[in-house]
């Protein structure tokens, strides 16, 4: 009889509730482990699309400076007004040559051939009815996967450029 005890109140090894209990836990931590890194995956493709599309619209507004610069180099008199000056509207790039140049339209597709892949449209406005002085926005859209021009997502940064004088 007191070696029948030993034997009963001796137990090696894990029983099924207890295996069951371990190997529950271990699922759940692992799905909240592949939960996570998926969270975090999306959050940094949406924060390479977004800073993208930050340079995008930067990179509008540094190229209507350069137009300007450019054309006021060539002829300080009227050079304001023949390149930013006398415009009014929403405008895109045409690359000629080494140069830009603002021609009127919406929505400037630009496709990004990285991962994430995106399509921007990117959109100059100049604003203002004066000859010396405009308001320059450059948006960015994105976020549809059909037309970006709709898309979800907007980026807008906006300067003055006005005429100087010499």
């Amino acid at each position: 009889m007191l070696n029948m005890r030993k034997t009963i109140g001796n137990k090696s090894g894990f029983t099924f509730v207890e295996s069951l209990i371990t190997f529950s836990i271990v699922g759940i931590f692992i799905a909240l482990t592949w939960a996570t890194v998926n969270f975090l995956l999306l959050k940094t493709n949406e924060q390479i699309v977004r800073t993208r599309a930050h340079f995008l619209a930067v990179e509008g507004i540094e190229l209507v400076k350069q137009i300007r610069q450019t054309a006021v180099n060539r002829n300080r008199e009227t050079g304001f007004l023949t390149s930013i000056g006398s415009k009014k509207g929403n405008f895109v790039f045409k690359k000629s040559g080494d140069a830009y140049q603002l021609i009127e339209g919406d929505n400037e597709e630009i496709f990004m051939n990285e991962e994430p892949n995106t399509t921007y449209c990117r959109t100059i406005s100049l604003l203002g009815d004066g000859e010396s002085i405009k308001e320059v926005y450059s948006s960015v859209r994105w976020g549809d996967v059909t037309d970006c021009s709709i898309g979800k997502e907007i980026i807008s940064y906006s300067t003055y450029l006005a005429q100087t004088t010499q």
